[in-house]
């Protein structure tokens, strides 16, 4: 009797250990799951950003580039009887031309110019200036040392399409009725110096509205 007593516990034991073995698998596989990471890259190509300012063929932003008044390109042809050429005097006019060139930028220009006169040059009364902002444009009067000629280049790939000319035109007014004592006698033999100072900026990125 003792001995069945034993064989059934130890039975029971068994199954009680199977069971147990079962329920451990079971509620492992519950606990399963698949498990996958997956890594990739992200790339960018920054726009390159190219500016200049140019009289001619000549950067502005080199020093030994001058803007000459006085020279057959910017001062207009008079008779040689009347004046030298060269120089300019009251009742001359004349012109030069600023390039802001984005030849090779990959986004718009805002830019900004600005002339002054240089300090220790004092102008007449009489010199007045015009500003023509882009090829046919209308010009404005402009006046030195307070306005500022802004403007955009939209970004393109045409090369020409990244240039805007600036036309700056000029006139000593020649006075009819001055006297010895209201004349412009006091700037003889002088030279002048005007300071031009071109700033450019990156346009401001827009978002495109027009898709959907």
């Amino acid at each position: 009797m003792t001995m069945k007593k034993k064989s059934n516990a130890a039975r029971l034991g068994a199954l009680a250990l199977a069971l147990t073995l079962v329920t451990t698998c079971l509620l492992g596989g519950t606990m399963a799951r698949y498990v996958t990471e997956v890594t990739g890259t992200a790339k960018a190509t920054v726009a390159a950003w190219k500016f200049d300012a140019k009289n001619g063929n000549n950067s502005i932003t080199e020093k030994t580039t001058s803007i000459d008044l006085g020279s057959t390109t910017n001062r207009t042809a008079y008779e040689g009887t009347d004046i030298k050429e060269g120089v300019i005097a009251p009742g001359n006019t004349g012109s030069f031309d600023i390039v802001i060139d984005g030849t090779g930028s990959e986004v718009g220009v805002d830019y900004a110019m600005k002339i002054a006169a240089a300090s220790g040059t004092t102008l007449p009364d009489g010199l007045k200036f015009e500003v023509a902002n882009g090829t046919n444009a209308t010009a404005t009067v402009y006046t030195l040392g307070k306005d500022e000629v802004t403007g955009t280049i939209d970004y393109s790939e045409t090369d020409s399409n990244m240039k805007k000319t600036l036309t700056v035109s000029w006139a000593w007014d020649f006075g009819e009725k001055d006297t010895k004592d209201s004349n412009d006698n006091t700037y003889e033999d002088q030279e002048w110096v005007l300071d031009i100072t071109v700033t450019s900026k990156q346009a401001t990125p827009e978002e495109d509205t027009t898709t959907t």
